[in-house]
């Protein structure tokens, strides 16, 4: 039998049992079957994504730290001289001055240092126009006068010391510092008068400041003293409007 005749044999008994012979692919040159070879797919390459740049965090700027007053190192004659912080002197119980120390250039019947009194007679002129009655208790006192009264004040008044300063440590002697009134009520009542009142809110505007605040007698080591005030020039004195802040803690001595 031919390969014809098998063939047409093998499909007529298909037909009778209902299946369907699969074709049988056409011969090629060669005998063999065309081989079909299956494109390989490849899938295109996902981009990585590049990673989110990131801005590096800013440094925190440091708050510069206030430069530390230079020690007080003064011995001997040296002493003659206030201790000097951004040009201001300092005199207290923990800095003091020696009995050859006075103003320069003292002025006027209270013997203050000139620009101290020219600032003074102006602020007192100022009080006048607003009907303000301002008094000079006391200037300038030197070292012997100073010792007097401590010495006066150690033997009568021994619980009232933290009003006093000793010989040495007192602002007086540097031509700085006043006392003020009105001329009728002195001490701590003085702080409720007219004057004390308009002192306590106009007195920086002329380059003094309140020396030893109410509450800060732990850092000045004196008493509350609505009387006495202190000329440190109008620049630094208008930092003071509240009047708690002490010339310790402006000067980074407290």
């Amino acid at each position: 039998m031919t390969l014809r005749s098998c063939a047409l044999a093998l499909a007529a008994l298909l037909a009778l049992t209902g299946c369907t012979a699969s074709p049988v692919p056409s011969p090629v040159p060669g005998g063999f079957p065309a081989t079909t070879t299956p494109s390989v797919h490849t899938p295109s390459a996902t981009p990585t994504p590049s990673p989110t740049a990131t801005k590096p965090s800013p440094t925190p700027t440091k708050k510069p730290t206030p430069t530390a007053p230079p020690k007080d190192t003064r011995k001997g004659s040296q002493l003659n001289t206030p201790y000097l912080v951004k040009g201001i002197p300092v005199v207290s119980k923990k800095h003091r001055i020696t009995a050859a120390y006075a103003p320069k250039k003292p002025s006027g019947a209270f013997h203050l240092e000139a620009t101290t009194a020219a600032a003074l007679a102006k602020m007192t002129a100022a009080a006048r126009a607003d009907g303000v009655r301002i008094r000079v208790r006391s200037g300038y006192r030197n070292w012997a006068t100073q010792n007097a009264i401590y010495q006066k004040a150690k033997r009568n008044y021994p619980q009232s010391l933290s009003f006093y300063a000793p010989a040495g440590a007192s602002e007086h002697q540097t031509g700085l510092s006043v006392d003020l009134w009105d001329g009728v009520t002195w001490s701590l009542p003085m702080a409720r008068t007219a004057t004390g009142k308009w002192l306590f809110t106009h007195a920086h505007s002329y380059g003094f400041v309140l020396r030893y605040p109410n509450g800060k007698s732990k850092i000045t080591g004196y008493h509350y003293e609505p009387w006495h005030y202190r000329y440190i020039g109008r620049a630094d004195a208008m930092k003071f409007t509240g009047n708690s802040l002490t010339l310790e803690e402006y000067l980074g001595l407290a």
